[in-house]
């Protein structure tokens, strides 16, 4: 009898246990600190990546969720989804509603290495050079021909952009010191060009 009670109490411990050793074992890595788009080039974006009804709009890193719920108030795609690893960014979840878009909107808590973007046919990323490598191989390895992939400020390291966009903008000076902004568009291969 005593040996079944010890057993369960250290079964019960272990399983009270596991879930925090599984994440102290695996941290998702930060791709950069939370900084918002400015709103003027949030707009810029989603111009350049040609939004429309038939997309499905990721956003990873997306923080407040700015860009996803302007997307779907705005340009009208199918849906959204933004991923951060920052629980407290997850914020976008509320925005969304009083945006009146939660009905097409989520985000979630989630390393975005670790997001399915297979869904997405319009990809947004504000992230720091050192990640856009692997996040380049990730992208090119999940999403269908013709997907486009709008990076802000970092390009990607061998992906060649379709087009880059120069802005100056008042509203990232506070942001960065600087007011110039440059927007890539890339387009996964092999697919036909919308238009």
């Amino acid at each position: 009898m005593r040996r079944r009670r010890a057993a369960r109490f250290c079964a019960a411990l272990a399983a009270g246990l596991a879930p925090g050793l599984v994440r102290a074992a695996a941290p998702a890595e930060s791709a950069a600190p939370f900084v918002a788009t400015p709103w003027s080039i949030v707009d810029e974006i989603l111009r350049l990546a040609e939004v429309g009804p038939q997309d499905f709009v990721v956003d990873l890193g997306s923080g407040d969720g700015r860009l996803v719920i302007a997307a779907v108030a705005r340009y009208r795609p199918r849906g959204g989804f933004g991923v951060d690893i920052d629980r407290n960014l997850v914020v976008a979840n509320a925005n969304a509603v009083s945006a009146g878009v939660a009905d097409r909107v989520r985000f979630e808590e989630r390393d975005l290495f670790a997001t399915d973007v297979r869904e997405a046919s319009v990809v947004t990323v504000y992230l720091l050079p050192k990640v856009m490598g692997r996040l380049e191989r990730k992208l090119r390895a999940q999403l269908r021909p013709g997907a486009r992939v709008v990076a802000n400020d970092y390009p990607f390291p061998t992906w060649l952009p379709e087009r880059v966009v120069e802005r100056d903008t008042l509203d990232k000076l506070v942001i960065s010191g600087m007011t110039s902004t440059q927007i890539y568009l890339y387009r996964v291969p092999g697919g036909a060009r919308r238009g």
